[in-house]
């Protein structure tokens, strides 16, 4: 009996076998996403995250950061040391009893830019201080008066007497009149200003003289005739002789007959 030798070709049976392989593995991997789909995935919703903080002890120093400080023109400023320090956090507390603070540099009644001053042992520490102007109310607009006054007088002295407009009372300090252009002693018109914030309004002033007034007076009849019988009373009246007139007169009439003073002499003997 003769037996027959079959011969096996190792590369095909090799690539068989991957190609089964590869196959095998398509069909699973439908079958499991085929699967998948059916299924319904629900995330749990309840999931808690708790995050723990660490916190760190900040560092403690002497050395203060400064504010730069602003207020309103005429308001007083803070005395309290802990309202000029930004960093107040790290200072230490027995430290911030030894800082001294100095303001005195600081004018509240003028605008402007003015230095304070920290102090720690031997060492100085200088913030700002801005005085600010204080917010004034708006005007929109100012309607001025036009104003007459007589040579000589007064000009007047109230806002009312020049702008027609009742004015805010946080305003009426802030605004300006300026009447130097005006001679009360020159009869003439004259233009005034009056400035607010940044604007500036032109009005007119007229100076004028007044002039004496011509009285006439009409008197009744009956005084024209009283006055024309007194008049005629007064030519019938003869004048009389002054003393001095008299001693004159005497004296002429003794020089003129000087026997009869000689007569009179004897007469006395």
């Amino acid at each position: 009996m003769k037996i027959k030798r079959i011969k096996i070709n190792k590369n095909k049976i090799g690539n068989n076998i991957l190609i089964m392989s590869l196959a095998i593995s398509g069909i699973i991997s439908l079958t499991s996403g085929a699967v998948l789909n059916k299924m319904e995935f629900k995330p749990n919703r309840n999931v808690k995250i708790k995050v723990i903080e660490k916190r760190i002890a900040k560092k403690k120093t002497n050395i203060p950061k400064l504010k730069d400080i602003e207020v309103e023109v005429n308001v007083p400023i803070s005395v309290d040391i802990k309202d000029y320090i930004e960093n107040l956090e790290e200072i230490d507390e027995k430290i911030l009893k030894k800082f001294k603070l100095d303001t005195s540099l600081v004018n509240v009644t003028e605008i402007g830019t003015y230095t304070y001053t920290i102090t720690y042992k031997d060492k100085k520490y200088n913030g700002n201080v801005t005085v600010k102007d204080k917010e004034l109310p708006a005007i929109d607009n100012m309607t001025l008066k036009n104003i007459n006054i007589e040579k000589g007088s007064s000009l007047p002295k109230n806002l009312n007497d020049y702008i027609v407009e009742d004015i805010p009372e946080d305003a009426k300090d802030r605004i300006i009149i300026d009447t130097s252009k005006v001679n009360i002693n020159l009869a003439g018109t004259y233009q005034y200003t009056v400035k607010y914030k940044d604007k500036t309004y032109t009005g007119t002033i007229t100076v004028f003289e007044s002039q004496p007034q011509v009285i006439i007076k009409e008197e009744p009849e009956n005084n024209e005739q009283n006055n024309s019988t007194n008049n005629n009373e007064s030519t019938e009246q003869t004048p009389t002789t002054p003393p001095e007139q008299t001693n004159q007169n005497t004296s002429n009439e003794n020089e003129n007959n000087p026997s009869s003073s000689n007569n009179e002499n004897q007469n006395n003997e």
